[in-house]
């Protein structure tokens, strides 16, 4: 491939960026340079101090594209700065990453502050018979906690104002090809891409919200998931989890640890829900479920009910439950919808391997 402006250097199948800024964003260079990385088999690999910031829109973006973050700490020496784990060489992001896994460097800090944050990874297919409506299952769970994005694009600085028409007018465009855009607003950042699976639109949303700390706002859960069975009168969740976690005020991504997120709750739409293993002890241990919705088969409605999942005990009920799902069903139901891929984020890496999530493995 031509050598692209901004490339420092060239390890093995490695493309090196270097940055000193104190935040890195996903400028149209940047976001040309990896799809074009991507296409060639070549693995970008963004090189920062240990005092950079990344956005979460290049945070996707970098899991998108199977690219790589790579620390240097004063000494020199490389650890990821999205998990923390050392890193012999650049070369190490090609080979083992480019997300590295295992337990993290002693150079890797635990933050000194952090809020609490609730994550929403949600799949839905947009009903053939309505209007496609981009946005607005963001803008349904955004209310419940009071903000609501305010600007919106496709690269950074995102400088249009948010507008669900004209979110939903790019998309089109887009269309049938991937479309993905990001949008903030204060205590806010999401992701949202489309696609078209059989003529019906497939959207997927991955937003971080903040939210008051635990015990503060007791009503707040249930205010969340009724948003979401708001938002299954418009369109229909195919697949979703809720996590608790904890982030920075400003939603930066820092080469620091937060902890572990804690799965609260999983969506199973209710075209998904005939894809679930209910055989035994049903709903399965440490679980319990609520109903919204029904199916389009009348033979059996309640097996057609969409279903929301809450966890008693984190990551073990989450297990559990995903012990009974039909991975590969419901993978063609979204076509292989683009779920963020973001492990240390707690959220699923658009695919359910071997029936397990990967963001139980250290979270960064």
């Amino acid at each position: 491939m031509v050598r692209h402006p901004l490339i420092d250097d060239v390890v093995g199948r490695a493309l090196v960026v270097e940055s000193a800024a104190p935040v890195v964003w996903l400028t149209d260079a940047l976001a040309s340079l990896l799809r074009r990385a991507s296409d060639a088999g070549r693995t970008v690999v963004l090189r920062t101090g240990r005092g950079s910031a990344i956005t979460p829109a290049l945070r996707h973006a970098l899991g998108a594209y199977g690219a790589a973050w790579a620390v240097a700490d004063f000494d020199g020496t490389l650890r990821d700065g999205r998990t923390g784990v050392a890193a012999s060489d650049i070369e190490d992001f090609v080979h083992r990453g480019p997300e590295l896994l295992g337990t993290p460097s002693p150079e890797h800090p635990v933050a000194a502050d952090s809020v609490r944050q609730i994550s929403i990874d949600l799949t839905l297919r947009h009903h053939p018979g309505r209007a496609v409506d981009m946005g607005s299952a963001i803008e349904a769970l955004c209310h419940t906690v009071g903000t609501c994005p305010t600007r919106w694009g496709t690269a950074e600085p995102l400088t249009v104002p948010w507008d669900r028409w004209v979110v939903t007018q790019y998309a089109k465009h887009e269309a049938p090809g991937i479309s993905t855009s990001y949008a903030v607003g204060e205590g806010f950042s999401a992701t949202m891409t489309a696609h078209l699976v059989a003529g019906v639109v497939v959207e997927t949303m991955s937003a971080v919200l903040t939210v008051p700390e635990e015990n503060t706002d007791p009503d707040l859960a249930n205010r969340m998931f009724d948003a979401v069975q708001h938002v299954a009168d418009q369109v229909v969740p195919v697949f979703g989890v809720v996590m608790q976690r904890r982030g920075d005020a400003d939603h930066l991504v820092r080469a620091v640890s937060h902890g572990e997120p804690s799965p609260l709750a999983v969506v199973v739409g209710p075209e998904a829900a005939g894809f679930l293993d209910r055989d035994g002890v049903w709903p399965p241990p440490r679980t319990t479920t609520a109903t919204f919705g029904t199916g389009a088969r009348s033979d059996d409605p309640d097996a057609d009910a969409g279903m929301i999942v809450r966890f008693e005990d984190g990551w073990e009920a989450l297990e559990s439950f995903l012990d009974r799902i039909d991975e590969d069903r419901f993978l063609q139901l979204v076509g292989g919808a683009p779920l963020d891929p973001a492990h240390d984020e707690g959220t699923l890496d658009g695919h359910l391997r071997d029936g397990r999530v990967a963001g139980g493995q250290g979270a960064a």
